[in-house]
């Protein structure tokens, strides 16, 4: 990979972990926040699934506008609305309020990954594409180790509204990065040809495509997972398993590891036993960990050691599956790229948003709720790969 792809990486790797920024590092303050603002720990797991649904509209507006206008001045718009949102966030009186600009924040923060997915479709396909997307996915597994931790480390020396000043200049220092790292990679002629006001159009032919429901479909559900998880995991640690927010934080972190050794596990791979045969095999291993958990957490077997245990093994399968099926959704809608992006986007982070409300609504104080939704997920994203996946190889690397 030569150092102008590295360098676009980096910018793009950026862009992506606006979302997971913005989620993880407050993950260890939800409790306190719910204290200070006069809300519920429901309220705040809430406010995790009011970020996911800005998250999921945001990106089905930006990618077929990102068509017609080029990918660059769709992220300077996201980008501000972000660092605003987040302002109001810092200012924030009540948890309804907060509600509202975490709704906002993820419109914002929404851009990330539409724009990252859609650039490298621009640029490559094949086994190119699934080392830069690695590359993205990794810079992205780097955040949720240190977003935790500033998160923990602000919170010793500042309250929680520090961490949304901090987010606001990190919107400013990506906005930096777009401008001196990312060409304008949609081409003229193709910017011509785009309707955004045929997204609708698009979308539908997508939902029943051959070559794209079936693998945005296992990435949406195990997105749904993984939401599951961020959303409920610092109540289940901090609340019911008694750790600090700081070492919480380490935890997070030390997963977050996982999922960085999955995709470049899976970037090493996909040439030699294919993309699509990663993705089975990493869901099994996914499924097999959480429908463990669930039946230790329900036969009263669980534990802080095992619960942390099988949470690992259970990320380092989705470091393998999301980057895999990311690419594989892609590869036939070049044309389309940030439309098939922002629908692919949307249905991830609706089934986030989904996993989120329903553990803010079944929460009974336990790690049931959260241990089920990931078991759920788990379990319908392996049937989904194993009966829906057709036994082909990506092609060879190429130019979009």
């Amino acid at each position: 990979m030569d150092r102008k792809t590295l360098l676009i990486g980096l910018a793009l790797g950026a862009l992506s972990a606006l979302g997971p920024l913005a989620t993880d590092m407050y993950l260890g303050a939800l409790p306190s926040m719910a204290s200070d603002l006069g809300g519920t720990d429901a309220d705040m797991q809430l406010s995790v699934m009011t970020f996911f649904a800005g998250f999921t509209l945001g990106q089905l507006f930006y990618g077929p506008i990102s068509d017609r206008t080029g990918r660059k001045p769709m992220v300077y718009v996201a980008l501000s609305i972000f660092a605003i949102a987040s302002l109001g966030c810092l200012f924030a009186a009540t948890a309804d309020q907060l509600l509202a600009l975490r709704f906002l924040q993820g419109i914002g923060g929404s851009i990330g990954m539409v724009i990252s997915t859609a650039v490298i479709r621009d640029l490559f396909t094949g086994h190119a594409a699934t080392k830069l997307m690695s590359l993205v996915v990794l810079v992205l597994g780097i955040s949720p180790i240190l977003a935790p931790l500033v998160g923990s480390l602000i919170l010793e020396v500042g309250t929680w509204r520090v961490i949304f000043a901090v987010l606001t200049g990190f919107a400013v220092l990506c906005a930096i990065l777009v401008s001196a790292l990312l060409p304008e990679t949609r081409m003229q002629e193709l910017r011509i040809h785009s309707k955004p006001a045929d997204a609708l159009k698009w979308y539908s032919r997508l939902l029943v495509s051959r070559s794209f429901i079936p693998y945005a479909g296992t990435l949406a559900l195990v997105q749904g997972g993984f939401f599951a998880y961020i959303a409920g995991s610092s109540f289940v640690l901090i609340n019911v398993y008694g750790l600090s927010p700081l070492v919480y934080s380490l935890v997070f972190g030390f997963n977050a590891v996982g999922l960085g050794i999955g995709t470049q596990i899976a970037a090493r791979l996909s040439q030699r036993i294919g993309t699509r045969s990663i993705v089975k095999a990493c869901t099994l291993v996914y499924a097999g960990a959480a429908v463990l958990l669930l039946a230790m957490q329900l036969g009263g077997a669980a534990n802080l050691i095992s619960v942390c245990t099988l949470l690992f093994v259970l990320v380092t399968a989705l470091g393998g599956i999301m980057p895999s099926c990311n690419i594989l959704t892609m590869e036939s809608h070049g044309a389309i790229a940030g439309t098939a992006a922002a629908l692919m986007g949307a249905l991830g982070f609706g089934a986030g948003a989904a996993s989120s409300f329903a553990i803010g609504l079944f929460d009974d104080g336990t790690a049931l709720p959260m241990i089920a939704v990931i078991a759920g997920c788990a379990v319908a994203s392996t049937l989904v790969a194993h009966l829906t996946f057709r036994d082909a190889k990506l092609a060879q690397p190429e130019r979009a």
